[in-house]
């Protein structure tokens, strides 16, 4: 990808749409494709931080452990979102370990071009910290989540925000990941999408599933 197909994509970035052409073009120069299989880790928790990276295409998800070392899933990101920009801004190590569940492609952008932008551009900056309020508000409804729905409740809400969010009522997520995401063992999670499909809410394919009766899902998610 030469700069100026990178340029236009960084346009439709929420975050590199407020630049100028000319500063798009700059940014885009800086910019390092990078491609990552399904499964590949993009990097560890504790990994120092030296990137922020856009995604052009494919998913990653983001997790952490919990107290017993366990995969907790706290985020899935797409096409056109940006990740490893919190550890960024304090010079920390990487908070999180993110994973390409599809083969993803993402332009990685070094911490000083990145800081450099915000520095530069108060619009930017702005949007920046949108993006990470979102980070934050996203964090709690999780934690809510996990303490108010049972189960099958969470289960049913993590299928409706992924299908939402990609725009397709095709779910990639590995049954495991899923399991990761809500918070409980695999097993626990297996007999919930086995009923959901005996119910014919959704039809369970190898490392996604289809939704296929969102209202029943709906009635699922109760507080």
């Amino acid at each position: 990808m030469d700069a100026t197909r990178i340029a236009d994509f960084l346009a439709e970035s929420p975050l590199f749409a407020c630049l100028t052409v000319s500063d798009r073009l700059a940014i885009a120069g800086k910019m390092r494709p990078r491609h990552f299989a399904r499964d590949e880790i993009v990097f560890h928790r504790d990994d120092e931080a030296g990137q922020v990276f856009l995604i052009v295409a494919g998913t990653v998800k983001v997790s952490v452990p919990d107290e017993t070392g366990r995969e907790v899933v706290i985020a899935l990101e797409r096409g056109g979102d940006v990740f490893g920009e919190l550890a960024l801004f304090d010079e920390a190590t990487r908070s999180a370990t993110v994973t390409a569940i599809t083969d993803t492609s993402a332009l990685a952008l070094g911490r000083a071009d990145f800081m450099s932008v915000l520095e530069a551009n108060p619009d930017a900056m702005r949007r920046m910290l949108g993006l990470l309020a979102k980070t934050v508000r996203r964090s709690t409804g999780h934690v809510e989540d996990l303490v108010f729905l049972d189960l099958a409740g969470r289960v049913a809400k993590c299928l409706l925000d992924i299908s939402d969010a990609s725009g397709t009522d095709r779910v990639e997520l590995t049954q495991e990941d899923l399991a990761a995401f809500v918070g409980a063992a695999r097993v626990s999670v297996n007999r919930v999408l086995a009923e959901f499909e005996g119910r014919h809410a959704i039809v369970i394919g190898r490392r996604h599933l289809d939704i296929a009766d969102r209202e029943l899902l709906k009635r699922e998610i109760r507080y």
